[in-house]
């Protein structure tokens, strides 16, 4: 296994051999000034203990595919965001091990925040296992000046894994007012785009800036055991640049979903816009996030809505219409679904139940008994069929009908009037 791991670290220029040029961003933007993506200037060591302080320092003007950091600083901070650049820190680890628990160790933890004109990263680096309580305090002291935390996972993975450690060390967390996890926003907005929402992913696709010759996260675990081995320092390498390179796309991510969420029709390339309004309805911009819902169901760049994908859609569509108070345009929006061609399945049948409850409660009750009674014939042409309609809403459905035939005036129902 070790010569395997020595073949691949020459293959990224560690272990002994030079290092590897830095990678060029891909963009099909007007070129710029370039700047090397992943390697800043002069990384920094500072050895004590058992414990390696990496830092470095990228210019305001760097690019990270499309964007230079001062704009994405600039970005996050127009947003109207809580953003206080002095208390903000992205964070991101490297374990030796991808599952977690109490047997996984933080070997590697990076920190970028704002400062010496440009952004700085630290990396903290447990260079010996039984230096990790040092390790950890450091940790905990630097993470004392935050208060708010940005991570890609982070909520699930980087934070718990930290804050186990530091239970096992029997030191307290380092306290966080506030974690934005951006694997929540980046999900919603691209996964169905791209058909992933990793970061590496993201990167490429939309901050345009592809990596090349980086190692990949699973096989950084089996980096780090090699290390311990060997004490082979150089090995570490390619680690360090990953981490790095990491913390600077996490900076660009961070814009690139606060641009998109203040402007979703704006220049950002695909994305997926049911995502874009579930988080827009959820951060109280009610009207924003209909028009999203609206793009989601007229997008012609995404494959055609099935009757499930459709009416998930349109109930969150006019559940903003709701929100907003607009009784008018939460009719309009059900009336013009039902008099598109039909579709004659179990969620055509529920929108003509939606419609017929909103015109019940506008007092019109002929055209609230043709709508139930015309999802009642849809409910009944699909049994025995392999799409059924939930026998407890067909049951609600006869209910609503019976009760609707009940309102009708004595001679439609074949008795007469009373004499006057």
């Amino acid at each position: 296994m070790d010569a395997g791991i020595r073949m691949r670290l020459r293959q990224l220029g560690a272990a002994g051999t030079a290092r590897r040029p830095a990678a060029t961003p891909v963009s099909d933007r007007p070129p710029a000034p370039q700047v090397p993506r992943a390697a800043p200037a002069r990384p920094v060591p500072a050895v004590g203990d058992g414990v390696e302080v990496v830092r470095a320092r990228y210019s305001l003007a760097h690019r990270h595919g499309h964007s230079a950091l001062g704009e994405s600083l600039d970005a996050i901070a127009a947003h109207g965001e809580q953003f206080d650049p002095g208390r903000t820190v992205w964070l991101d680890t490297e374990t030796t091990g991808l599952a977690g628990g109490t047997g996984t160790y933080v070997f590697l933890v990076g920190l970028a925040s704002l400062g010496e004109g440009g952004i700085v990263i630290e990396q903290f680096l447990l260079r010996r296992l039984s230096a990790e309580g040092r390790f950890l305090a450091m940790l905990q002291e630097r993470l004392a000046r935050a208060r708010r935390l940005v991570t890609f996972n982070g909520q699930r993975f980087d934070w718990p894994i930290l804050e186990a450690r530091f239970v096992l060390s029997r030191l307290r967390p380092a306290p966080v007012d506030d974690h934005t996890d951006l694997i929540h926003p980046a999900r919603r907005l691209w996964h169905r785009v791209l058909g992933t929402h990793r970061l590496s992913a993201i990167e490429t696709a939309v901050l345009g800036a592809p990596r090349t010759g980086d190692i990949e996260g699973w096989e950084i675990p089996a980096v780090y055991v090699h290390y311990l081995r060997t004490a082979d320092r150089g090995a570490l390498e390619p680690v360090l640049a990953h981490n790095r390179t990491d913390l600077v796309a996490l900076l660009g991510l961070h814009a690139a979903v606060v641009r998109v969420l203040r402007d979703p029709p704006g220049p950002h390339g695909p994305i997926d816009w049911e995502g874009a309004g579930v988080l827009l309805g959820r951060r109280g911009d009610h009207a924003q996030g209909a028009r999203c819902f609206e793009h989601a169901l007229k997008d012609d760049r995404m494959p055609p809505l099935d009757g499930r994908d459709r009416w998930r859609i349109l109930r969150r569509c006019v559940r903003e219409y709701t929100q907003m108070g607009d009784a008018r345009r939460v009719r309009e929006r059900w009336e013009e679904e039902v008099s598109r061609p039909p579709q004659r399945d179990r969620y055509h049948a529920q929108m003509l139940v939606e419609v017929s409850r909103i015109r019940e409660a506008e007092g019109d009750d002929r055209g609230a008994r043709a709508a139930a009674a015309e999802a009642l014939e849809i409910t009944q042409s699909l049994e025995g069929s392999r799409t059924p309609c939930p026998p407890i809403f067909v049951e609600r459905l006869r209910r609503r009908a019976a009760r609707l035939a009940g309102r009708q005036p004595a001679v439609a129902r074949g008795k007469p009037l009373p004499s006057a």
